[in-house]
């Protein structure tokens, strides 16, 4: 980086103004010497409301001392692991003699807010909360992991838009995650200062009344959920359920026993379903006696596990919901009471267990009726991804997203006006993708975000789903969950080159945007297409998306591959989780790649270099493989070597 590039022309009297941040603040610098070290300040993710730097610096050495002053002894903890591992000082280095920090409401306007001050000899860190502490341990811990050690003198005053800023993983459509990438996954989002992280279930749990829905090799054990539950715990996060019991319960009412349960009975096996078969899933019949009991021995489960005083407790897409064998007794229009009754059980359930339910609101937002009858404690997650790739492209066109009268987002105000606790959802946009649409992802966030704001959101929780075998690997997904946390924190944070950086230099420790700048040239060259579904589906399907494929696109496709490709593999001395994630975004640029080969082969028509493609595709899906053994559990990857015609 180079400072003098930072540096505008209007400065301050005896001041040089460094950029801005979020909310009209500014990063004011004092001399300037020391500018290397105040560098560090302009990575920060999320960028903090307001830094005023001064000269000189400070430097983490092995022999800091810290106090704490907490009551919560995660402060401490938290305050001794970012400590950890710095080197002794040099001869002529003078070393950090102290480390505070203070627990002070009355020090600091917002619970969740801190006030970091950093002088040559002393660090003073002020929260709200052990939250707010642990939130300026975080920005502490990102100043000396950039520096190396050596940190700009400064004062740092932040606090969060949202009071709830989570990520939701789906870990049941293909990957199921290992602990250890839940831990690295942890680790990152709270860094980045979010408090919630969702585990999205459908059957990827080791159910005790059943052990035939799922086993440990494709599903997370009771075990496995409390080990990671104190890990997040200790880093101020909740780790909440989101399980399905009403729509999505394709792979449990496709069993045997449950097979009556189902509003309309699976005519195969789940392992026989394809994976569109399998995303439609199958509906509970609310209607039917025994399915109550089921729901309960599925929550019963989950809540032994999961200690988290807060359930998602999903009632989204129930497709079938009336249609089936209790369309004599649901008439359609009361379908909304049938849906309401079914919610209203589970939040009681799990009320009296002491847990507070969150519904997501895209069945509830066409039954306006219902609204005064539901739960005050109930949190509405209020989602609307604006993901398709044939949306128009002009922003004054009324479907599209960031239209001002979209209601993906207006709808956002229509529940909270009617006194709905509500988060916004948006999502990462890696769902049926090889390499996630950052463009859409990024307009959607961002969009989410600022109505959420403006209307009074309670959270922002952003979604990573897995549709159709959950082809993308997380490092594909960095850049969306990165931004989410980062407007969430930040409901105006900066989006497009700014945040590339950023990103780039706070999780991946690259000097530049070069790696972001080269997955949002791949991602626009793809144009939001479903790229995973179009490498593996039948032909005639990929001809009805030719159009999107012009052969100069498919050129530009195949070069921009080559690029991104290179620069991902040449990048072998990262550190060891950093660089699987250029090992998975460099596989993730080898098969769109592919999907450029095959849009040719479809387009001619004449079948030759079908024999190598095929070859290529099985050398590709060799390190997709070791990509995906390193980070998740073997099931669901002979799923994806099925549909790629792979042995």
């Amino acid at each position: 980086m180079r400072p003098r590039a930072l540096l505008p022309k209007n400065g301050f009297a005896g001041d040089t103004c460094i950029g801005r941040t979020g909310g009209g603040g500014a990063i004011i610098v004092r001399s300037m010497t020391d500018l290397a070290p105040l560098a560090s300040l302009s990575t920060l993710l999320p960028k903090p409301r307001r830094i005023s730097a001064a000269s000189g610096v400070t430097r983490f050495t092995e022999d800091v001392q810290a106090r704490v002053d907490c009551a919560d002894g995660r402060v401490a903890t938290a305050c001794e692991r970012m400590l950890a591992g710095w080197g002794r000082r040099g001869e002529n280095e003078t070393a950090l003699t102290k480390v505070r920090v203070v627990e002070n409401r009355a020090n600091v306007s917002q619970e969740q807010g801190y006030r970091l001050s950093i002088a040559p000899d002393r660090v003073t860190i002020i929260g709200g909360s052990p939250a707010g502490c642990f939130y300026g341990l975080q920005t502490l811990g990102q100043l000396a992991r950039v520096g190396g050690g050596v940190i700009p003198c400064c004062q740092i005053e932040d606090q969060p838009d949202f009071t709830t800023r989570g990520l939701l993983y789906d870990i049941t459509r293909g990957k199921v995650p290992t602990v250890d990438t839940l831990k690295l996954l942890v680790d990152r989002i709270a860094t980045l200062k979010c408090n919630q992280l969702h585990l999205y279930i459908e059957h990827a749990f080791v159910f005790g009344f059943d052990r035939g829905i799922c086993d440990a090799s494709h599903g997370m054990t009771p075990d496995e959920v409390r080990e990671l539950d104190a890990y997040c715990h200790e880093r101020f996060i909740d780790l909440v359920p989101a399980l399905a019991n009403l729509g999505h319960m394709g792979r449990i009412l496709s069993m045997p026993a449950y097979r009556h349960l189902a509003e309309v009975a699976a005519t195969v096996d789940w392992h026989d379903m394809s994976w569109t078969q399998r995303l439609h899933g199958l509906t509970l019949d609310v209607t039917h006696p025994d399915s109550l009991a089921l729901v309960e021995r599925m929550w019963t489960d989950i809540l032994d596990a999961f200690p988290s005083p807060v359930v998602n407790i999903c009632g989204d897409e129930p497709w079938d919901l009336g249609k089936g064998q209790s369309a004599s007794r649901v008439p359609r229009e009361k379908s909304g009471e049938a849906y309401l009754a079914h919610i209203l059980r589970i939040v009681d359930f799990c009320s009296k267990r002491g847990r507070s339910s969150q519904l997501w609101g895209d069945v509830v937002v066409n039954h306006c009726e219902l609204y005064d009858r539901l739960p005050r404690d109930l949190t509405i997650l209020h989602w609307g991804y604006g993901d398709h790739p044939a949306s128009p492209d002009d922003p004054d066109h009324p479907d599209h997203p960031d239209h001002p009268g979209n209601p993906r987002y207006e709808m956002t105000g229509h529940f909270i006006d009617a006194g709905l606790r509500t988060f916004v959802c948006p999502g990462t946009s890696g769902w049926k993708r090889i390499l996630n649409a950052l463009p859409l992802a990024e307009r959607n966030i961002a969009t989410f975000a600022h109505a959420g704001r403006r209307y009074g959101a309670a959270g922002l929780l952003n979604t990573d789903w897995g549709d159709l075998g959950h082809f993308n690997q997380l490092a594909c997904s960095w850049h969306g969950i990165s931004l989410g946390a980062a407007c969430g924190w930040d409901s105006q944070h900066p989006v497009g080159s700014e945040f590339d950086r950023r990103l780039a230099q706070s999780i991946w420790n690259v000097s530049d945007a070069s790696p972001v700048r080269l997955l949002r040239d791949l991602s626009a060259t793809c144009g939001g297409a479903e790229t995973w579904r179009l490498l593996y589906a039948p032909t005639v399907e990929v001809e009805k998306d030719l159009t999107q494929f012009p052969p100069e696109r498919i050129e530009k496709l195949r070069a921009t591959c080559e690029t991104v490709r290179s620069w991902f593999d040449n990048q072998s001395s990262a550190p060891e989780s950093i660089a699987q994630d250029f090992r998975e975004l460099a596989v993730a640029a080898w098969f769109i790649g592919l999907l450029a080969d095959r849009l040719t082969h479809v387009r001619s028509t004449s079948g030759e270099g079908v024999e190598a493609f095929d070859r290529h595709v099985a050398q590709a899906f060799q390190a997709y493989g070791e990509c995906w053994i390193k980070r998740n559990k073997p099931a669901g990857l002979m799923d994806i070597a099925g549909v790629l015609g792979v042995e």
